[in-house]
């Protein structure tokens, strides 16, 4: 895949007559084929000189109907030379790798201001394209997604992101196909560690860590320019662009990207000067909000939230926030107080909104005196301009509408022993408005299982059991303790099932709870063929001090 060599120059020279024409196996270094239209975003860029006879290729991430980000030493052509626009042409979508016909005309290229002679530093281009749209879009990742992503643990960023090309496979041949592959992502201070290049702040690192089978991967020449992004989400969080690296991939060293996160400023800038700006507009909770909201049949519901202008610098105008309902039967929502009411359940909260503005609106959905009901509630912005987080575009919130409470179940087992097991269960209510009558605990013995507290606890003896907890007030919770024998003790499943004579709404499978009831045999008991206890010998306190002293530096010597 195509990456700049760090600390080297020159790009790859790809030769009509050579490379273009290869048929060797296409395999990004150790990743495989993507699937087809899995990533209608993803972008191949050419770079044509026709005197030449030979082009460069690069990947790039179609952000919006208007621009296509890459990296910034991707706008050179094959000797070296900025290139010029009508010498750039873009395909979008596509599966197979192209040459330089039938592609998308670029009108015009923006360099990152600080990006010295197409370096790779602050390694970041936008093209300008005719307006072409899409089905699915990347979302830049944000600053606070930024930094949980360098929180995570090292278990957690094992196979975390993904990077596309068409790039060299591993063997000097260019793949045919798009690929795919997943890689570790790598923080920021651990890559400096682990890296021989500088890793400034506007970089970010993967590779992979923890090959399986020996089988190395990593993003090569042929593919700078291209996205690495979080998981395999067909609209995802982009992190970076595909930057430079060691001479040799696949060596198991960090590889470099574009970190975007830190570029949405100078995205904003460039789209705004070229008089079609990107901005970062979003519905959010002033507040978070419950997973459900608890209303009667005939109540309503205020849904009190925001719409921020979250952009560094560009302003968001004709801001629209627009509401839709699923899952309800008699349910209607209704904006209050909106500034510029339009139809089809849209709202204009402003006319205009400056980077860092806000305004607040409230959404009022009324039950209608209906059936219960669980009302899926989805919250969607648009404006004037397009934007680079469409991801955070979109808010829901459940509302349920009901005479019933709302029913959960948790079990654990406190203790046990070779034929005993203590279980607690609990039932709780989650309803902030409707209380559990009579409710009951119920389950289905295990094999040569019995409940020795049965009459203890007034439980039924039927298939299943049914153990009371009686009335469960709103948002409080009921636990019974009860002891299992077995006759074999052998762990055995079991589920538990809640149960309340008024109902229980949302019935979403939180009223399971299962367990497996264990029996664990008692510790061995010391002692010699004599069979007496006796205190620790010599010999032995001497054994335990050298397993100490041994296993000291060995532990220290972990890298």
């Amino acid at each position: 895949m195509f990456r700049c060599i760090a600390l080297l120059a020159g790009l790859a020279i790809f030769p009509l007559s050579s490379a273009i024409a290869d048929t060797a196996n296409a395999r990004i270094v150790g990743g495989e084929p993507a699937p087809v239209d899995r990533w209608p975003w993803m972008a191949q860029i050419v770079v044509d000189n026709p005197q030449e006879r030979g082009f460069t290729l690069c990947g790039a991430s179609q952000l919006s109907p208007d621009w296509v980000i890459t990296a910034a030493h991707c706008m050179k052509d094959e000797i070296g030379e900025p290139a010029i626009s009508a010498d750039v042409s873009v395909f979008i979508g596509e599966h197979e790798r192209n040459g330089t016909d039938n592609g998308i005309p670029v009108r015009q290229i923006f360099i990152h201001r600080d990006n010295r002679n197409l370096g790779l530093d602050r390694d970041l281009a936008l093209l300008r394209i005719d307006t072409r749209n899409n089905t699915l879009w990347p979302s830049i990742i944000s600053e606070r997604g930024f930094k949980d992503l360098e929180g995570l643990s090292t278990t957690a960023l094992d196979e975390s992101v993904t990077a596309l090309g068409w790039g060299d496979t591993g063997n000097g041949s260019l793949s045919n196909v798009l690929q795919e592959v997943q890689l570790d992502y790598i923080p920021q201070q651990r890559c400096r560690e682990l890296s021989s290049l500088t890793i400034t702040n506007f970089a970010v690192c993967a590779a992979e860590l923890n090959p399986v089978n020996g089988v190395q991967q990593d993003s090569c020449f042929g593919d700078s320019g291209g996205p690495l992004f979080l998981g395999e989400d067909p609209e995802p969080w982009l992190v970076g662009l595909t930057s430079f690296g060691l001479r040799n991939c696949a060596t198991g060293a960090p590889s470099g990207y574009t970190h975007l996160s830190a570029e949405t400023a100078e995205l904003e800038f460039l789209t705004n000067y070229a008089n079609i700006p990107l901005v970062d507009l979003l519905p959010q909770w002033p507040t978070p909000p419950p997973q459900y909201y608890y209303q009667p049949p005939g109540g309503s519901q205020t849904l009190t939230l925001a719409l921020k202008n979250d952009s560094k610098e560009n302003t968001v105008t004709n801001p629209i926030l627009a509401f839709s309902l699923t899952g309800n039967t008699f349910a209607s929502g209704r904006w209050s107080g909106c500034g510029g009411l339009l139809s089809g359940n849209r709202c204009r909260p402003a006319s205009s909104l400056a980077a860092s503005g806000s305004v607040p609106q409230d959404l009022v959905i009324d039950g209608n005196g209906g059936a219960d009901q669980v009302v899926t509630v989805a919250i969607s912005a648009t404006a004037n301009q397009d934007d680079y987080r469409r991801r955070n575009n979109r808010i829901a919130q459940k509302v349920v509408f009901s005479d019933q409470p709302d029913l959960t179940l948790s079990a654990v087992q406190k203790s046990g022993n070779t034929n005993e097991a203590r279980v607690a269960v609990t039932l709780s209510n989650r309803s902030t408005i409707n209380d559990a009558t009579n409710g009951e605990i119920r389950f289905s013995l295990p094999l040569n299982t019995t409940l020795a507290n049965a009459d203890e606890l007034g439980c039924t003896l039927s298939n299943p059991l049914r153990c009371p907890v009686g009335n469960v007030p709103a948002t409080t919770s009921q636990t019974l303790n009860l002891t299992f024998a077995s006759d074999t003790g052998a762990n055995q499943a079991i589920t538990f099932t809640s149960f309340s004579s008024n109902g229980d709404l949302p019935n979403d499978n939180n009223d399971n709870a299962m367990l497996t009831l264990r029996y664990p045999s008692p510790p061995p008991v010391g002692g010699g063929s004599s069979g007496g206890g006796g205190a620790p010998t010599i010999v032995t306190l001497l054994a335990g001090l050298l397993l100490v002293l041994r296993g000291f530096p060995a532990k220290a010597q972990l890298r």
